[in-house]
């Protein structure tokens, strides 16, 4: 009885949602959008030799994004992420992580995604595919993306886009390979962000 009330109202969220973001896209959305800084985070998570999860996240993420409800399919995606920016709660680790051991910042201030394909299933939920750069190496990398809401804001009444996409990073891959045998390698990512409408200089 309980499995069953939780699909029907799963189900009809879904549905909800998929009804209200039929209906902005008769409004008059606008195509290029940004991330609003302020109300966006690049987490993830890594095992510590199997005593515990450590869980950090980028605070300075940049990024455009050109997205028509009309047109989903041709949506383009083009983040870049200050490593420095990184914040697992402890200042030392933090300081680690940022030497040449992990993300070497100094030499590499930036990580980046740009998509290349991207394919809704439904009107709420993509995989989107791109290429992620991290360590100067550049590779294939696939998210799975969520339109969490589509509608004004009650505070500033412009258009806003809740997102969140998530995926599995293999650090090794582009080289990190520092205490792979105690910490996370398949590095589990999670972004909650918000888009805005890009405003022209």
């Amino acid at each position: 009885m309980i499995d069953t009330t939780i699909k029907t109202t799963t189900k009809a969220l879904l549905i909800s949602s998929a009804l209200a973001i039929t209906t902005m896209a008769s409004a008059a959305l606008p195509t290029q959008w940004q991330l609003d800084n302020s109300h966006t985070r690049v987490g993830f998570s890594v095992e510590h030799m199997g005593f515990s999860t450590v869980m950090g996240h980028f605070s300075d993420v940049d990024g455009t994004v050109q997205f028509d409800l009309k047109n989903p399919n041709q949506t383009q995606f083009n983040f870049v992420v200050d490593t420095d920016s990184i914040d697992t709660g402890w200042e030392a680790r933090d300081k680690h992580l940022k030497t040449d051991e992990f993300f070497n910042v100094e030499k590499y201030p930036t990580m980046s995604f740009k998509s290349t394909q991207v394919n809704f299933i439904n009107p709420q939920q993509a995989k989107v595919t791109g290429d992620f750069t991290l360590l100067g190496q550049t590779k294939p990398l696939t998210l799975n993306l969520t339109l969490k809401k589509i509608d004004n804001s009650p505070l500033t009444k412009e258009p806003v886009v809740g997102f969140r996409a998530t995926g599995n990073i293999d650090r090794t891959a582009y080289g990190m390979d520092a205490y792979s045998q105690g910490v996370t390698t398949n590095v589990p990512i999670q972004i909650d962000g918000e888009l805005v409408e890009k405003k022209s200089k």
